[in-house]
């Protein structure tokens, strides 16, 4: 009994990583820090291009919002997807919209639940 509980054990802890390393579908916000009045700032510039390379066409990131990981690529990017906004009437009409390409050192990973 104690050889396979010892047993089950490792089989679970080495199964952890190999759940972690697949970021479609989890939920990301921004990385952000308290700026100097008090609001939300991000900590520094996060970029969102149109393809998953650094030479992409690239633009700011000015939502302070959830987003959803749509797709992953080599190099650490992600590519982003808009979340249900239940502020509207029909929560869903703006939901997955892709946004693009970020790198996913750039956000940190939420509660499903608190994707929204």
């Amino acid at each position: 009994m104690k050889k396979s509980a010892v047993a089950l054990s490792i089989a679970l802890l080495l199964s952890l990583p190999v759940y972690a390393a697949n970021n479609i579908g989890q939920c990301v916000y921004p990385k952000t820090k308290v700026g100097a009045n008090g609001n939300l700032v991000f900590k520094h510039p996060i970029y969102v291009l149109d393809a998953p390379n650094a030479t992409a066409q690239k633009r700011a990131l000015t939502a302070f919002a959830a987003f959803t990981v749509k797709a992953e690529a080599p190099g650490g990017f992600v590519k982003l997807v808009t979340v249900p906004n239940y502020d509207l009437p029909n929560p869903n009409s703006v939901a997955g919209k892709v946004i693009g390409w970020a790198k996913l050192s750039d956000f940190d990973q939420q509660d499903l639940r608190n994707c929204n």
